[in-house]
């Protein structure tokens, strides 16, 4: 990767940098030069397969302004320029404005794609910040948010039927549906997807080291 970023660093000035991610002079120069190594990976396939490979980067907000800059500057390697389609952040669970996307480094607001069944349950439970009322009796007559809600949030992301998320989003809304039963919602369904996941984690053990780099 490095001798193509160094290509697209010839061609990225200083003031584009400072533009687009309002860096300054102080800003050390790894700072400065990364931006040219994020666009690598969208013409990388093309460098290697020594022809043009149309590329689709699937980003979240935050990585925007890199792949604006590359759109830019790509072409101008003689590569097509990439195509770059936004996507949401997955919060974490306590919600977007206490935990902003979900990281690993709070452990207890994060699911792993290692969590067992009993493990991932806690955490939605205990820990899924809910869009409901504080008891039964007012979450029936009021009904629950569901657009501030984090299981149902997190069912936008998992749950393919759309005619089923309307449901689910409407019942909620007139208090049909309870909080602890729109997270048993989510926890049906992430943990058959980890478990597939797990078990196919496992069969891909015998083929590590064919995509290691030994020296």
């Amino acid at each position: 990767m490095y001798p193509e970023a160094l290509k697209v660093a010839k061609r990225i000035t200083f003031s584009t940098v400072k533009a687009a991610f309002g860096l300054t002079a102080e800003n050390n120069i790894g700072s400065i030069f990364y931006t040219a190594m994020q666009a690598v990976p969208a013409f990388l396939p093309s460098v290697l397969k020594k022809k043009k490979i149309p590329c689709l980067i699937p980003h979240a907000i935050d990585q925007d302004p890199h792949f604006r800059v590359s759109r830019d500057v790509i072409p101008k390697l003689g590569y097509d320029k990439p195509a770059s389609i936004q996507c949401r952040f997955l919060p974490g669970l306590a919600g977007m404005e206490t935990d902003g996307k979900m990281s690993s480094s709070v452990e207890q607001t994060a699911i792993f794609m290692t969590d067992d069944p009993k493990t991932v349950r806690n955490k939605i439970m205990k820990h899924a910040f809910s869009g409901g009322q504080a008891t039964v009796e007012e979450h029936r007559q009021k009904g629950g948010n569901p657009d501030i809600d984090i299981a149902y949030q997190w069912l936008t992301f998992f749950e393919e039927d759309d005619q089923k998320l309307k449901k689910i989003y409407q019942d909620y809304k007139k208090g049909i549906l309870l909080s602890g039963e729109i997270k048993q919602l989510l926890v049906d369904k992430l943990n058959p997807l980890l478990k597939t996941h797990q078990e196919n984690r496992l069969k891909a053990v015998k083929n590590v080291d064919k995509f290691v780099l030994k020296v």
